[in-house]
């Protein structure tokens, strides 16, 4: 999606979230005066209806998400891992990668229409190549559904990782905003519209408070899908030609984000009550203070300010605040999805993006720690025996111990790419155990989506 694309995105959440009909970015152009929302509803009615209707807005975004993520999920722990299986058998190169427009995954293969022959090859190297050759056309129509589907699964995972980081970042500046409005009305500012019948001036600001609370746990909710879908996108990559890792640490991934979601509670959009009120309006207080002394939202006070003096304000507003992807965070995890360093740092940084104690994190730290070992072990070898391609060999035919870690050694491909695998798997009991349990979860059960049928180019 192109940065206006973004921008008029960013403008319908704005003016969907704005809080209550005031400040909203529109509230600047100044053709009538503000309307009261809700306008049918009264009292503790209009209370309610409000703080309902503007939690509402991230349920669908979470909803929505959780959907999708699902579906993407079903097809990977179908047909995904023996997809990248069989594509790591054709012994062609293939690499995963987000398109330029970041708007989908393709899986991309060097496979050449004609076989052709180097000069010095020897007649065994041109046995090999004309067996891979042959092996990978004969597969080539059924590798074209399978690259579908993986484009596909992937594409709906980048998808909603755009809207999760939209939603995210403007949560963010709209928490600024809420809190803006609530430092002007402590100042005795005016309200933005006429209150609704037996609606006080202190009711609205307690729900201007829930909100900015309401916001914050949102936010993290959101940012906790975000990092799944993010790592399962980094694990699938992980296979293609920059690293060759086994397919089947796939399956430990879909797994571990799969229990996640499904141990995060539902939140309501309902107004809290009695002793949980109490409690989030005295966290709420503290926060609505906490951002309002912080000096990012003093900077961002004064260049919005200083924004609504100059001409053509909506657009100058919406290009400094609206939560864009293109914040550190989404640049971050595209970097994960894009870049061609070694997948052990992108897996490192991905530790940092899951939130603490979430069964992804787990997985993905021990995946860090165990390449780490692998990798030292590795090394080790190829100082002892001075030939890495005997040390590849060693391993490949089991002669080298790495305590039963499990690696991708079933084709020329894979072991050709050893010193660069991520090992997730401690050995083939943790992986049988993985895969009983994928199978018995409810969630991936059932009918995966429909694919497009739409041919990808090879």
């Amino acid at each position: 999606m192109q940065r206006r694309g973004f921008l008029r995105l960013g403008l319908s959440m704005a003016t969907t979230l704005a809080p209550l009909g005031g400040l909203s970015l529109l509230a600047g152009c100044g053709a009538r005066e503000p309307e009261t929302p809700l306008a049918h509803l009264y009292g503790r009615d209009w209370v309610h209806g409000a703080y309902r209707h503007y939690a509402d807005v991230y349920i669908e975004v979470e909803g929505r998400a959780r959907q999708q993520s699902t579906g993407s999920y079903k097809i990977l722990s179908q047909r995904g891992v023996t997809s990248l299986t069989n594509l790591q058998a054709r012994e062609v190169p293939f690499h995963i990668r987000v398109a330029k427009d970041e708007q989908s995954f393709r899986v991309q293969r060097d496979l050449p229409e004609r076989l052709t022959f180097r000069a010095g090859m020897s007649q065994a190297d041109r046995d090999v190549a004309t067996k891979h050759w042959k092996l990978a056309r004969d597969h080539i129509h059924q590798d074209y559904i399978e690259i579908r589907h993986l484009d596909y699964a992937l594409g709906n995972l980048l998808s909603q990782v755009q809207a999760l980081r939209i939603a995210g970042d403007e949560g963010r500046v709209e928490q600024y905003r809420i809190c803006r409005q609530h430092l002007e009305l402590s100042q005795g500012g005016e309200l933005p519209f006429e209150l609704p019948y037996q609606v006080s001036r202190a009711d609205y600001v307690q729900v201007l408070e829930l909100l900015v609370l309401r916001l914050e746990r949102d936010r993290k909710r959101t940012a906790a899908l975000e990092s799944s879908m993010v790592t399962v996108g980094l694990t699938a990559r992980a296979t293609d030609a920059g690293s060759g890792s086994l397919a089947q640490n796939l399956t430990l991934t879909l797994l571990a984000v799969t229990r996640d979601a499904e141990a995060m509670e539902r939140q309501s959009a309902e107004y809290p009550q009695g002793e949980a009120l109490a409690a989030d309006l005295q966290v709420a207080s503290g926060l609505v203070h906490q951002i309002q002394d912080s000096a990012e939202f003093k900077t961002w006070l004064a260049a919005q300010r200083e924004a609504e003096d100059q001409l053509g304000q909506l657009l100058v507003i919406l290009d400094a605040v609206t939560g864009l992807p293109t914040s550190a965070v989404y640049r971050q995890m595209m970097r994960l999805w894009r870049g061609e360093a070694d997948y052990l740092d992108y897996l490192s940084t991905a530790v940092m993006l899951l939130p603490g104690g979430s069964e992804a994190a787990r997985i993905v730290k021990g995946a860090v720690e165990r390449t780490q070992e692998y990798r030292a072990t590795y090394r080790k070898a190829v100082r002892l025996v001075g030939d890495v391609r005997e040390v590849k060999q060693r391993l490949a035919r089991g002669e080298l111990d790495v305590g039963g870690m499990l690696l991708n050694t079933g084709s020329q491909y894979a072991r050709e790419r050893l010193d660069r695998q991520l090992v997730y798997l401690r050995d083939t009991t943790q992986l049988e155990e993985a895969q009983r349990e994928l199978e018995s979860l409810d969630a991936l059960r059932g009918p995966i989506p429909e694919v497009p049928t739409a041919p990808q180019p090879e």
